[in-house]
């Protein structure tokens, strides 16, 4: 994610749009397969939260349809960081922690470093943005990543607590 400084505003919502596409995912397939209600609705809400968010990225990137990008040759392999496990566990890593008698912690575990990573993109790429609308898309994005980490880490909590 360290590439993002050298990439115009259209390039780094195409990566955000990954980003969402890769937590909806994610979201949903844990969603189906955690047995505690607790997390299997919490990975539902989470996987549709996502949609919500690809949808305002996608109306944005129209604000950035003039600008110049790199080709897709240059760009798609950065792109392929985010489904190349750089946000979230490779199939072995997954196949780890659903093995583990302790997986829905783990799972949430993964769910919240992933989460805050997001934030973390998200805050550069408003730091980065030329325009006003996109910092304040990639402000709001980070904002909400930071609230499905914490409400994550009080899911987890209450559930480490029992």
């Amino acid at each position: 994610m360290s590439a993002i400084e050298y990439f115009s505003g259209h390039e780094v919502i195409r990566a955000a749009m990954q980003v969402e596409k890769n937590g909806h995912r994610f979201y949903s397939a844990m969603a189906g397969r955690s047995s505690e209600p607790l997390v299997a609705e919490l990975f539902g809400w989470l996987a549709q939260d996502e949609v919500e968010h690809l949808r305002r990225l996608t109306r944005l990137a129209e604000t950035f349809s003039d600008e110049e990008s790199w080709s897709d040759a240059e760009f798609v392999p950065y792109l392929n960081h985010f489904r190349d496990s750089e946000i979230f566990p490779d199939p072995d890593r997954m196949g780890q922690v659903l093995g583990a008698s302790d997986a829905d912690l783990r799972v949430l575990d993964l769910a919240l470093e992933a989460e805050e990573r997001f934030a973390e993109y998200f805050r550069k790429a408003a730091d980065l943005a030329a325009s006003a609308d996109g910092k304040s898309a990639f402000a709001w994005l980070a904002e909400e990543e930071e609230r499905h980490a914490r409400i994550i880490r009080e899911r987890r909590d209450k559930l480490a607590a029992r």
